[in-house]
């Protein structure tokens, strides 16, 4: 198994978002991602006091209407980790699901959204992963699947299903259920690139 492969199987945990790379757990909350932009990766600025995987990352997606065409730019940051991990993990497989024994996980994001003709820019913000199952579709896809709460004009949803996904250890996918956003986001996941990724020993 190569490293990026390992690398997916460990950050496991969005959707976040993604979530959402590998199992993903986010370990601080979504402000001090702007805080500390500059300073990706130091242990310090993750919350990194327990051995686990850890991820981050920058969102930039196109996300369409409701006719299927492109008009929404998507940019932000998201963050996730995982801890807690057992023996399992390491064993997932192509088609495989672990649904028990699960990770402790966790994503956060948090990103403006903004018409193509730079109208309505606003902000949202998606917390509270729940991680309720993981797979492995392909040696090179890890998928996170889960609930999460995320900010929305008339306040927050709860219990929105997101399946996050990792894709080569360098691309994220957040998929987010549409019927509970109104279609919000369109009909396409928000992508986002996966720039850094840190495992934790001990």
């Amino acid at each position: 198994m190569n490293l990026k492969i390992s690398l997916m199987l460990g950050i496991s945990a969005v959707l976040a978002l993604g979530v959402v790379a590998s199992p993903l757990t986010i370990s601080a909350d979504a402000g001090m991602m702007y805080n500390h932009q500059q300073g990706i990766g130091y242990a310090a600025h993750y919350g990194m006091n327990k051995p686990g995987q850890y991820a981050a990352g920058t969102i930039a997606s196109l996300q369409n209407d409701k006719d299927g065409k492109p008009a929404w730019i998507v940019s932000g940051l998201w963050k996730a980790s995982s801890t807690n991990m057992t023996s399992e993990m390491p064993n997932i497989v192509s088609n495989a699901s672990i649904k028990k024994n699960l990770p402790t996980a966790a994503c956060d994001a948090m990103f403006d959204m903004v018409r193509l003709n730079g109208s309505a820019m606003h902000k949202h913000e998606i917390h509270n992963f729940t991680l309720t199952s993981i797979s492995m579709p392909n040696n090179k896809t890890v998928v996170f699947n889960g609930t999460v709460t995320i900010t929305m004009k008339n306040g927050p949803v709860n219990g929105v299903p997101v399946s996050v996904r990792a894709m080569d250890a360098n691309v994220i996918s957040i998929w987010i259920d549409p019927t509970k956003t109104d279609n919000h986001f369109g009909n396409t996941p928000i992508y986002g690139t996966i720039t850094k990724a840190v495992h934790i020993m001990k």
